[in-house]
């Protein structure tokens, strides 16, 4: 079935006050008080551009037995240590700037109000994953903003989300064997103390470097390090808006 993308947080914003939404770099760059980074996310598995995400069911059975004479050769490779280096990677990049200032990671997680935050967890199980540590914090859970503002003085919280696909460029699409490259698009979504979303924007980028698939099946490795280059890329291009 097809799938113009996951939209994980973007969805339920026609259920939240939106206030005076934007995606002018401005509205974040002209501020340098502290923002809390509350919720990053991403696909479990790595879909096919234009398709169905995938869960973690079918690839738990599958994937392993299939083709345990090479565990790095895979279907759909797993993110769930991608997302923490992309956690690290943020972090880092934002560090180096001086247009976003990233409140203290502990500061955040170990806060009373990130404790009692609602959580989705209809989606926690199914098809995402997010680093150690981190929550699927209910984006329509105002009380939580204003909770957090309160304790820690954070009046603005962010958002990210990842959607790492894959897409042959070279060879036989319907016979997914070829040269594959990977895709990536990153959401970043702030919302203020009351819980209004003041922005919001979407950046992304593909690899210029390929690995080969047969058959649907490539090194997990190979994708991994595509994805990590790739990366970098796409908060490059964050900072770049917000520079302008």
């Amino acid at each position: 079935m097809k799938k113009p993308g996951l939209i994980f947080l973007t969805a339920v914003l026609l259920s939240v006050g939106v206030g005076c939404v934007s995606s002018r770099a401005s509205v974040l760059a002209v501020d340098r008080s502290p923002i809390a980074l509350v919720s990053m996310v991403s696909n479990m598995y790595a879909f096919w551009h234009g398709e169905e995400p995938i869960g973690p069911d079918p690839i738990g059975f599958v994937v392993p037995r299939a083709l345990r004479a090479d565990p790095d050769n895979v279907i759909a490779a797993s993110m769930d240590e991608l997302i923490n280096t992309a956690e690290m990677m943020f972090r880092g990049a934002m560090a180096r700037s001086p247009l976003i200032n990233l409140a203290e990671r502990e500061e955040v997680l170990f806060s009373r109000a990130y404790q009692n935050a609602r959580v989705q967890w209809h989606r926690v199980y199914d098809d995402i994953t997010m680093p150690a540590g981190y929550k699927f914090v209910d984006i329509r859970d105002r009380d939580f903003f204003s909770a957090l503002a309160r304790e820690t003085g954070l009046q603005r919280s962010m958002f990210v989300e990842f959607e790492f696909t894959k897409a042959i460029i070279g060879g036989f699409v319907f016979g997914q064997t070829g040269d594959l490259r990977a895709e990536l698009t990153m959401r970043v979504i702030v919302l203020d103390a009351q819980g209004r979303t003041i922005f919001r924007n979407s950046y992304s980028t593909w690899s210029d470097s390929t690995i080969s698939v047969t058959g649907g099946v490539y090194p997990q490795s190979g994708l991994i390090d595509l994805f990590e280059f790739i990366l970098d890329d796409v908060y490059n291009e964050f900072l770049h808006h917000l520079s302008n």
